[in-house]
């Protein structure tokens, strides 16, 4: 059923989407935004077929490791700025999973390696 608060973090990415990036993600309307469909064409595949940290929201808990396999993972290449981190990356399509089952819950957020970076840093 309907999980608010998987929601909640869906508007939390698209928030701090739009703090990184001073633009949305996506059109207002999802089901006629090409620029949605393709991210989510883009997600189905990376995790259908390579798995890896788009395979569970558990895996975007894990450390990155870098690599070429890994960066594929971290969102299209087109959705980000060139100069983002790849952990705000990481985080930011957690948080845009289209499929809300799947999608990080609050408390995952939380823990998400960038942001335990950042708290350690302060």
């Amino acid at each position: 059923g309907y999980d608010g608060t998987k929601a909640d973090v869906w508007s939390a990415g698209v928030i701090l989407y739009a703090m990184l990036f001073r633009s949305l993600p996506f059109g207002e309307d999802l089901l006629h935004c090409p620029r949605y469909q393709s991210f989510r064409k883009w997600y189905e595949d990376v995790r259908e077929n390579r798995g890896g940290r788009r395979a569970s929201a558990e895996a975007t808990l894990l450390p990155l490791k870098g690599g070429a396999d890994e960066d594929e993972q971290l969102g299209p290449h087109w959705f980000f700025p060139a100069e983002t981190s790849r952990e705000s990356r990481d985080l930011i399509v957690a948080m845009l999973n289209p499929d809300p089952t799947e999608r990080l819950s609050i408390d995952m957020v939380l823990r998400h390696p960038w942001l335990t970076m950042l708290f350690q840093q302060q």
